[in-house]
């Protein structure tokens, strides 16, 4: 939406089509320019990924949903979604960013969230004067319209509503904007258009609603260089330690990491960010005591000694963690790792698989995983350490097998809907929060996720429902990390 002022709007109105060339570009395209220039330009946010016949409509979904309610807190259920008729999921978000520093933001929300979570959105749509397909509009390849969908649909539903429809094609793009802000509660006086759709709109929307704000953070403040780094290795071997986690080689979790796995450290924190005067370009450290660390090449390792921990300058900004704190940190090249606390014993574990002789950095992040936290979309290197597949072997589905409460401080976004249900009740779950909570679960087999499940519905739960449902989750072909999880026969 361009706001255009009223001589610029008269001039235009002069010409009869309003896209007239004069010179190298069009009359709208100079207006758009010069809107542009002076940040009079509100972008309506719109997310998109390609990867549709790569990962599957769940995995595209769970990423929409987790940019849209974690990156731009905005509720997913207020979204509109559609299939574009190919290889795309379209999601049209009721928010706008206004002006050019703002649209930069949003791609780099969108590029962060891309490297932490390992998703595939399009980033090219967040740039000056993105084309958008309208909605009803045929694909050029396929011949199939873009479509409204629901987030429940699979992929089946999906392509039988979107080969037997014959949508309506909105005239503009504003009657679009109508469709995804035109609710009584984004705009202010009506709800609806009067006369032109495009200017009521516009008169009529709430800012304060609709509008993202983002704050820019801040460089990482310049770090004094310690005075301990001055001093001479220590005659006294009970200074060792305070003087390695501050001068000996550092850990860090972004190198060699080109073609290699992710690196893994777990360590305690022990004391406040320095920087070192000519190593590393003055990057970050933190002293700290390593549990196990192996890097993204799997040959540099540290275990049970003191040392600096090197942080990018984006972990920099999110680390938040004091003196005493044991972490988990796991790496890449992007330099965007993700930051776990854990508890002493977790981290003691870890760091003694780290030390282990095979698939160390496999059995450290499975067992993170088994404990509830989400180490990432790309999770290990390989879909289930040998010690997970034992573990589900020894107790056969026809058995019962413990499942723990949630805890009351989750480590991830699937044990926080697993305790929302515990204490609120499972009817507060959409349909796609209680497939998050079966697929924690079902790492552990069909038999306790069944009876989790059947102690939430109590007297209203059904068998057979409850079995399609879970049936549909494991034979899903996106999700091979349950092909061990048999399925028993149907409930009668």
């Amino acid at each position: 939406m361009y706001k255009v002022p009223r001589e610029q709007f008269e001039r235009q109105a002069e010409f009869e089509s309003g896209y007239e060339v004069t010179g190298a570009t069009s009359i709208a395209k100079e207006i758009q320019d010069e809107c542009e220039d002076d940040d009079r330009v509100l972008y309506p946010v719109h997310i998109e990924s390609d990867a549709y016949h790569e990962v599957g409509p769940d995995t595209l979904l769970s990423w929409f949903r987790e940019f849209v309610e974690d990156y731009l807190e905005v509720s997913f259920g207020t979204c509109t979604l559609y299939f574009s008729g190919r290889r795309s999921i379209h999601v049209h978000v009721p928010r706008f960013v206004s002006g050019e520093g703002d649209r930069e933001r949003l791609k780099e929300l969108a590029e962060s969230f891309c490297e932490e979570a390992g998703a595939d959105l399009d980033l090219g749509l967040y740039s000056r004067k993105r084309l958008f397909r309208l909605p009803g509009v045929e694909h050029a390849k396929t011949g199939i319209p873009k479509v409204e969908i629901e987030p429940t649909w699979d992929r089946t539903r999906i392509f039988r509503e979107a080969n037997g429809a014959t949508p309506s094609t909105p005239a503009t793009y504003a009657d679009v904007l109508w469709s995804v802000f035109g609710q009584e509660r984004l705009t202010v006086g009506t709800s609806g258009p009067d006369v032109d759709t495009s200017q009521s709109l516009f008169q009529v929307i709430d800012p304060e609603k609709t509008l993202l704000e983002f704050t820019r953070d801040e460089p990482a403040s310049e770090i004094e260089t310690p005075l301990i780094e001055q001093v001479a290795y220590p005659d006294d071997p009970a200074d060792v330690p305070e003087w390695s986690m501050y001068n000996t080689q550092e850990f860090s979790p972004y190198a060699h990491a080109s073609g290699n796995p992710r690196s893994v450290a777990a360590l305690r924190v022990k004391g406040g960010a320095f920087a070192r005067e000519g190593k590393r370009g003055g990057a970050t450290m933190v002293p700290a005591y390593f549990y196990g660390a192996v890097g993204c090449n799997g040959e540099f390792t540290k275990h049970d000694v003191h040392a600096p921990l090197q942080l990018s300058k984006k972990d920099y900004r999110k680390w938040d963690y004091t003196p005493g704190e044991k972490v988990v940190i796991i790496g890449g090249k992007s330099g965007s790792s993700r930051i776990l606390s854990v508890s002493s014993w977790e981290a003691t574990v870890v760091g003694h698989a780290l030390r282990s002789d095979k698939a160390r950095r496999d059995t450290a992040l499975n067992y993170l995983s088994e404990q509830g936290y989400d180490v990432g979309a790309s999770g290990s290197t390989a879909s289930g350490s040998k010690e997970t597949t034992a573990s589900r072997a020894a107790t056969p589905d026809d058995e019962p097998r413990t499942i723990w409460s949630a805890r009351k401080n989750p480590k991830s976004k699937a044990e926080a809907l697993q305790l929302k249900a515990e204490q609120d009740g499972i009817g507060t779950l959409s349909h796609n929060e209680r497939i998050r909570v079966a697929c924690r679960h079902l790492r552990y087999g069909w038999q306790p996720t069944w009876e989790w499940f059947k102690e939430q519905y109590g007297s209203t739960f059904k068998p057979e429902v409850t079995w399609q449902f879970l049936k549909g989750i494991v034979e899903e072909p996106d999700f091979t990390k349950y092909n061990d999880v048999d399925v028993p026969p149907k409930p009668t």
